[in-house]
């Protein structure tokens, strides 16, 4: 593979009256600084879903209380802070590409994305790991205020989500930001006309929603799910500040099937906070391996079209059986065919996307390589959602394991390989380095295909025979499939394994601390033009020794590595001395911890 350069990578669909009036740097340190933050909480992630696998497979059992806190950090640490991070990351770079200029409110939104969910994701691991909140990571209400933890682990869970949802709001209004910007080229100066154009209505209407140059494909979805979360988004942050506040005063309820409803109006669009950048990234490299433009590309604006209108509206589907009999079948007269029309944006991107493919001259690198496979998967588990939104076939699988297998059939392998796609395209313009061995991506490719089907199935298996989710300690039946599925998911580790070490070594050290903000000499590879004030180290050493003295009340070996993360970073944000005292103190801590002194509660 060689090094492409931003100018010459920027493909088809590129305003060639863009060039040169995006900050290119600035950019392009941001998406390495979303990409490596969340290739962490990937390993961290998926090391706590081997713990799950483990023990249901009674390989290595531990306690209930323990496997509902580490699955509730799994959930959020690999569909928020890994996927979703990085889409979000890499969403930024395509833009760009797109000849979309990053800069004014877009990037401040871009740069606020990334500190919001950082700190979300950090409230995450305290109040799971640390605090013992195991209310699932999608906190069906009221299970929050009935568990064995405390109503302050409850609150601050809850302003951690919250802070996830400021990060989807700034991401959104940056993403609006952009593509409403000057580089869209719409003729009328009308917002409306504007976010027309940025849907795609100019190739539905072409003489109503006028551009000088066509829109980029990739902005089409963007756009949409720019739309879709702002609205779905705005329930969720107020279930939370309730949630928040009946932490402090518990006199303070909500209806538990609003509450419900409330989340799930978010929780579906969720989904295609991951799926639509996803599909971004599919429109904008399958035409560049190509070599030629999207096929039937002007089709796909009538699937944004429909995708834009029901989108949010469909997450009644996951409550199929919770409303009362006398509203339930209205309800479900309208989710099943809304569901089943929310899939025609998939259906003709998967139709325009392999015949762009078809009898042309494919370049098929370690990237393009992962994106086809993860089409493979798009259409497998796409018909997997189809069977659960048919109402009847729901009835069975709801709460069983097959909707496990299913979600991370989708999460996995195929938005995790375009992921990975995105990143195996992307780093070597990052930063100016080809990767360091190809055969280990193809390595990385085999491993998690072939280990990510072993693991799944065996969960399709076990729900259509019944097997509940969530459930700490399987019916003993069922132990037979969990420890077949345990190789396989060995494989995937040693996939990601592959694939963190050679990131590593393509990357390099210097790579590593730019993008954790540190402060490098303007000679270096990637040359950040914003850094984190001196300030703001201070602050984090002086919170990691804070976090190193919890090793002293409860769990050292998860206060500490916290402690020595927060002193680490403060090294690499310019205040050096502070941060290493943080780190020694956070590691003498852990010591004195492990060896049993506590202080007295």
């Amino acid at each position: 593979m060689t090094v492409t350069t931003y100018e010459e990578a920027r493909g088809l669909d590129v305003p060639k009256a863009a060039v040169g009036t995006v900050d290119i740097a600035k950019v392009r340190a941001l998406t390495l600084r979303y990409l490596v933050v969340s290739t962490i909480l990937l390993g961290a992630g998926g090391l706590l879903g081997i713990l799950l696998r483990e023990s249901q497979a009674d390989l290595d059992r531990i306690s209930p209380n323990l496997w509902y806190e580490v699955m509730t950090a799994h959930g959020l640490a690999t569909f928020v802070g890994w996927a979703a991070f990085a889409l979000m990351g890499v969403t930024w770079w395509v833009l760009a590409e797109c000849g979309l200029p990053i800069q004014g409110w877009g990037w401040r939104f871009a740069v606020a994305c990334f500190w919001t969910m950082t700190v979300g994701a950090t409230g995450v691991v305290v109040t799971t790991l640390g605090m013992g909140f195991a209310g699932s990571w999608v906190f069906l209400y009221p299970l929050p205020f009935h568990g064995s933890w405390s109503m302050r682990a409850t609150g601050i869970f809850a302003l951690s989500i919250l802070s996830v949802g400021l990060s989807i709001f700034a991401y959104c209004f940056g993403i609006l930001a952009v593509v409403l910007g000057d580089g869209l080229g719409a003729r009328s100066r009308s917002w409306g006309n504007r976010l027309g154009c940025a849907l795609g209505f100019g190739y539905i209407w072409p003489g109503r929603f006028a551009t000088e140059q066509p829109v980029p494909f990739p902005v089409l979805p963007l756009t949409v799910i720019a739309i879709d979360m702002i609205i779905a988004t705005v329930p969720l942050a107020v279930l939370l500040v309730e949630m928040v506040v009946q932490s402090l005063f518990s006199g303070v309820t909500v209806n538990p099937v609003l509450a419900k409803s409330m989340l799930w109006w978010f929780g579906h669009p969720v989904v295609y906070l991951l799926l639509f950048p996803a599909v971004a990234i599919y429109y904008h490299l399958i035409p560049r391996y190509a070599k030629r433009p999207l096929v039937a590309g002007h089709i796909i604006g009538v699937g944004w079209l429909i995708g834009v209108c029901a989108n949010v509206v469909i997450g009644a589907h996951h409550m199929y059986l919770d409303f009362p009999n006398t509203f339930q079948q209205t309800v479900n007269l309208g989710m099943q065919p809304l569901t089943y029309a929310v899939t025609i944006p998939s259906a003709l991107s998967l139709y325009s996307l392999s015949f762009t493919i078809y009898r042309s001259d494919f370049e098929w690198t370690p990237a393009a390589r992962f994106l086809a496979v993860g089409m493979v998967s798009w259409l497998v588990a796409g018909l997997q959602g189809v069977g659960l939104a048919t109402i009847q076939y729901d009835a069975l699988a709801h709460n069983t394991l097959w909707v496990v297998g299913h979600f991370h059939n989708m999460a996995l392998l195929n938005i995790g390989l375009v992921v990975f796609a995105a990143a195996y395209a992307f780093v070597p313009q990052l930063t100016g380095r080809d990767w360091h061995s190809r055969r280990l991506a193809d390595w990385h490719l085999v491993l998690t295909v072939v280990g990510g089907y072993g693991s799944v199935v065996p969960w399709m298996l076990q729900g259509l025979e019944g097997a509940p989710r969530r459930w700490a300690v399987l019916p003993q039946k069922y132990e037979t499939l969990s420890q077949i599925a345990l190789p396989f998911v060995l494989l995937i580790a040693i996939g990601q394994a592959i694939f963190f070490y050679n990131l590593a070594r393509t990357i390099g050290w210097r790579s590593v601390r730019i993008s954790l903000g540190s402060r490098v000499h303007s000679d270096d590879t990637v040359n950040p033009t914003e850094r984190p004030s001196e300030a703001l180290g201070a602050v984090l050493a002086g919170a990691g020794v804070a976090l190193g003295l919890l090793c002293l009340t409860s769990k050292p070996l998860v206060w500490a590595p916290l402690g020595i993360l927060a002193g680490y970073t403060a090294t690499t944000l310019g205040t050096r001395r502070q941060g290493w005292w943080a780190v020694l103190a956070a590691a003498v801590l852990m010591l004195v911890g492990l060896a049993g002194f506590r202080v007295p509660s």
